[in-house]
């Protein structure tokens, strides 16, 4: 009855690259932490940790989010960060949102803030850390080159005819 193959669902390797499925029927109170992909279409109260997370429309998760990809497209309430983000349309996110790449497909809706981090466009979900302002090098900015008046000429030809 049970076997041990090489693959699991959908043809995903076994191991670190393990394959999670929360259905539509499931509530799960707690976190949830995975070194593998989740996929959510039921609910969860609580914080998600994973490498990868895909979320269907009827999914819907109640707390902070925390990984390497996803792709949402059900309801968010709490504070989304993933290196490469993907919202489709019937996604609905309350809080804010922290990124290195970011989809968002026409009819998603987002109340909270955007912020983009450096360097987690590869799907990795930890931060570099940024210079404060005051650490940054100053750049003394150029001058910048005066432009010409339109009617310069024809202001010259209009003063020497009145003295005329």
């Amino acid at each position: 009855m049970f076997s041990r193959s090489k693959t699991g669902p959908a043809g995903h390797a076994k191991g670190s690259d393990t394959y999670s499925f929360i259905g539509p029927e499931v509530v799960v109170t707690g976190d949830i932490a995975s070194p593998g992909q989740l996929h959510v279409d039921g609910k969860v109260n609580g914080d998600v940790r994973c490498a990868t997370l895909s979320q269907g429309e009827s999914g819907a998760i109640a707390g902070n989010i925390d990984v390497g990809e996803a792709r949402l497209a059900g309801l968010i309430d709490g504070a989304v960060s993933a290196g490469i983000l993907l919202l489709e349309a019937t996604a609905r996110i309350t809080g804010d949102v922290l990124y290195g790449t970011l989809t968002v497909v026409t009819g998603a809706q987002v109340d909270g803030r955007f912020k983009h981090r450096e360097g987690a466009g590869d799907g990795s979900h930890k931060a570099k850390a940024m210079l404060p302002t005051e650490a940054r090098p100053a750049q003394p900015l150029a001058a910048a080159p005066q432009p010409a008046s339109l009617f310069a000429g024809a202001a010259q030809e209009a003063t020497a005819e009145a003295a005329e």
